[in-house]
C-alpha cells in the first residue's frame, strides 16, 4: 500500500474526530446558558397564559386560573 493513501486517511480522521469534540465540549458549556441551572419558574413566567394552558391538555377546570397558579400546576407535575 501507498503510504500517502495511508496516511491521508488517519488525518481525515483525526480532523474529523476534533471537530466532533469541538462540538461535544461546545454542547456541555452551553448547559450554563440554557440548560439545568436556569431556574424553570422563570422560564414559564416568561410565557403567556395560552402557552402554560396549552402545556396543560387534559386538565380540566383551568380557564380562571391565573399565570402563577398555572405555573405552580406545571412545577408541580
Amino acid at each position: 500500500m501507498n503510504l500517502n493513501i495511508i496516511t491521508d486517511g488517519v488525518v481525515i480522521f483525526v480532523i474529523a474526530a476534533f471537530l466532533i469534540f469541538l462540538e461535544a465540549i461546545k454542547d456541555l458549556l452551553s448547559i450554563f446558558k440554557k440548560g439545568i441551572f436556569i431556574d424553570q419558574r422563570t422560564i414559564l413566567m416568561t410565557k403567556t397564559n395560552k402557552e402554560l394552558k396549552a402545556m396543560l391538555v387534559g386538565v380540566e377546570k383551568i380557564s380562571k386560573w391565573n399565570k402563577k397558579q398555572l405555573v405552580n400546576l406545571i412545577l408541580d407535575s
